[in-house]
């Protein structure tokens, strides 16, 4: 994968922070890769249609990672963000 497309809950629905696409590494890209293909495919989940929605490959919501950034941009994404770390014990929601 190129990048992970990434939310988070707000209320009933998911709000869209961007795409995270730095801060993996050979063995990182192979754990989430491993993680991601365990995952039923499904519709967009958030009503936000990304530029690159037509070559996107959705999946269930109910994977956790945590992503560092620099700040929030005005249309609210995440502005620089690095992926940190796939958290498991976050579960389902």
């Amino acid at each position: 994968f190129g990048a992970l497309h990434i939310a988070r809950p707000n209320g009933d629905a998911l709000q869209y922070l961007g795409k995270v696409g730095t801060g993996f590494d050979d063995r990182t890209l192979a754990s989430v890769r491993a993680e991601i293909a365990k995952v039923p495919g499904g519709k967009r989940p958030i009503k936000e249609k990304p530029v690159d929605d037509a070559v996107s490959v959705w999946l269930k919501p109910t994977l956790w990672c945590e992503v560092q950034y620099a700040s929030m941009t005005p249309n609210d994404t995440l502005r620089e963000p690095v992926f940190v770390r796939m958290r498991p014990d976050l579960g389902e929601e």
